[in-house]
């Protein structure tokens, strides 16, 4: 046995003590932070955890990463760009700082490879993450990120990641039921079985879509669910079950909200639209276009719910349909239609003098020189800008009101931050001088004006071949053709994207 002296004992319980009032001065301590952090507006407190987040940040954990880097990309209709990079810890844990500018929306995580089978190695493993502003932290695994993902605080994500996977159930059902009905014999009576079933799933989705929006109203992921809704058919199988797809797909609301531009989704609903009246067209060119002119009047009519969206469509159809080759009648039909409602057409055509190719991404443009209203010399070549928008422009055009003040903002704001980043060169279709200068000097447009004065017969109009006014012609530092922005909107997405890289 032990012996205790008194002098042990009493050692022992000073000691005791002084640990006991240690312990309880950083209780206290922790519980004045605790309350601290949670009062502040600058940090977000989770009491179920003791955990402290700060606010504009997304904190991740990802078990399983290889490596550990993490990049963040933004989603714009069809453009996914590289926004930032976050260095993980040796458990996969990191930290993503949102400045407050940055646009609410999807945005895309990736990190490492692709380890889903039928992908090119290129690809990432990836996965998207709502942003509305607020804290987000989740944890996932790197095998299959959507399958095990956690949200632990966001209510956006929590909704979004339930309605991804009640869709993608709901999406099982639909495929499997309507394979049967395609390869089971339409005159057993198991058939009308699976066409009770079949219609009874696709209810149970619409009705799920329409009482999650209504529940969830303002939220972003009821946006995304609205756009998810899809038609109710008797059968993928048959004639009727096609033109029932093709006459109900879009519902009342789905492009109303402009956060939708944030995801990716609006191209490949497109897509899959334009693809239903490709199937009936057969194989005649001609009317295949007709039918596709179709298609795109009815996407039209359903995009013009918002405005920012309806020229994102616009744009994107044109030039997808440019883009493909041997798609004039539609692209024409577009132009003509949608895009010459927001611009003076030229009206009759004016042949060059000396035929010049069209403008090709890449491809260099034609070049010319002129002295400019202010006396200077300028050749395109010489302007050493990184990049050069060439404005078709008119004193007498209501459509260009708008955006030349739009313009000179965007214009003002880029030689702030940049100077040599953004030059423009506004060539003025006129023919009348006094009212040319008047409108530059109202306006305040310092950039570099030329007009000769001569309408359309205008030399460089003539070489470039505008349709109308206003028209936006970008080229890069090499003068070598960009895009043509239809709005100013399109023309500062791309810009400022290039201004952070």
């Amino acid at each position: 046995m032990f012996l205790v002296s008194k002098q042990m004992i009493n050692f022992s319980i000073t000691t005791a003590c002084k640990f006991l009032l240690t312990v309880r001065a950083y209780l206290l301590f922790f519980v004045f932070v605790f309350l601290f952090s949670c009062s502040s507006e600058s940090s977000s407190c989770d009491p179920g955890n003791g955990s402290f987040y700060e606010s504009s940040t997304i904190y991740g954990q990802v078990n399983g990463l290889p490596g550990n880097k993490v990049l963040l990309f933004e989603l714009y209709g069809d453009e996914v760009n590289i926004l930032d990079s976050a260095m993980a810890d040796y458990n996969g844990s990191f930290e993503l700082y949102f400045p407050s500018q940055r646009e609410h929306g999807l945005y895309r995580l990736a990190m490492g490879k692709n380890v889903q089978p039928g992908y090119h190695d290129q690809h990432r493993q990836h996965f998207d993450i709502i942003w509305d502003g607020n804290t987000v932290v989740f944890h996932t695994d790197y095998t299959s990120p959507v399958d095990s993902m956690k949200i632990l605080l966001s209510d956006e994500n929590t909704g979004y990641y339930q309605l991804l996977k009640t869709m993608s159930d709901y999406y099982q059902q639909i495929s499997v039921l309507s394979s049967a009905l395609v390869h089971y014999p339409d005159d057993d009576n198991f058939y009308r079985r699976l066409e009770r079933q079949y219609r009874r799933v696709q209810n149970r989705r619409s009705n799920y879509i329409d009482n999650l929006t209504k529940r969830n109203e303002g939220k972003i992921f009821a946006s995304i669910a609205r756009f998810h809704k899809m038609p109710r058919i008797s059968s993928s199988a048959t004639a009727g079950g096609l033109e029932e797809m093709r006459d109900d797909y879009f519902f009342k609301g789905q492009f109303a909200d402009a956060v939708i531009l944030r995801t990716d989704l609006i191209p490949a609903k497109l897509i899959r639209y334009l693809s239903l009246y490709k199937a009936e067209a057969g194989d005649d060119h001609d009317d295949l276009q007709e039918s596709l002119i179709e298609a795109v009047d009815v996407i039209m009519q359903h995009a013009g719910e918002n405005e920012d969206v309806y020229y994102f469509v616009l744009e994107y159809l044109i030039n997808g349909f440019e883009s493909m080759g041997g798609m004039e009648m539609v692209a024409g039909h577009l132009i003509s239609h949608y895009l010459h409602g927001d611009r003076c057409p030229r009206g009759h055509p004016v042949e060059p003098e000396t035929p010049t190719p069209g403008l090709s991404e890449g491809g260099s443009v034609p070049m010319f020189t002129f002295t400019a209203v202010d006396g200077r010399f300028i050749d395109l070549r010489d302007i050493s800008a990184d990049y050069t928008l060439i404005l078709f422009w008119g004193s007498w055009c209501p459509h260009c009101t708008h955006l030349m003040d739009d313009l000179y903002e965007l214009y003002t704001r880029f030689r702030r931050e940049k100077e040599g980043f953004l030059e423009v060169v506004a060539i003025g279709i006129e023919d009348d001088r006094e009212m040319w200068l008047k409108s530059i000097e109202s306006g305040g447009y310092d950039w570099i004006n030329y007009s000769s004065l001569e309408r359309w017969d205008c030399p460089i109009a003539r070489q470039y071949g505008p349709d109308g006014t206003p028209t936006m012609i970008l080229v890069d530092s090499e003068k070598r053709f960009i895009q043509e922005p239809l709005r100013i909107r399109a023309l500062d997405r791309y810009l400022s994207r290039q201004f952070r890289q």
